[in-house]
């Protein structure tokens, strides 16, 4: 969805955070001062950075679902991962 109120940054940095709790990896700016909000949204957490890549480190080698610090994963929850070293990816500035 398109935030149209330009003033409601707080409104709008909720959208966004949902957006990418569904899984959608883009939100739509109608001006420049929205940006930093939507790429705050998107960029993950370093707790879910480090967690995501302890997962795909311990999914290595393994085939169907295991147990890690007491939680199931899943291809499901590998695939979370994925996107959320993706997401960690895209924040990074680009190198001159």
């Amino acid at each position: 969805a398109v935030h149209l109120d330009l003033g409601d940054e707080a409104g709008l940095a909720a959208e966004a955070e949902d957006a990418v709790a569904l899984g959608c990896t883009a939100t739509v700016c109608l001006h420049p001062r929205q940006v930093p909000v939507v790429r705050s949204a998107y960029t993950p957490a370093p707790e879910a950075v480090e967690r995501a890549r302890r997962v795909l480190a311990a999914a290595e080698g393994r085939h169907g679902a295991f147990e890690l610090d007491g939680t199931m994963v899943d291809e499901v929850v590998l695939a979370q991962a994925r996107a959320v070293l993706r997401r960690a990816d895209a924040a990074r500035p680009a190198s001159p």
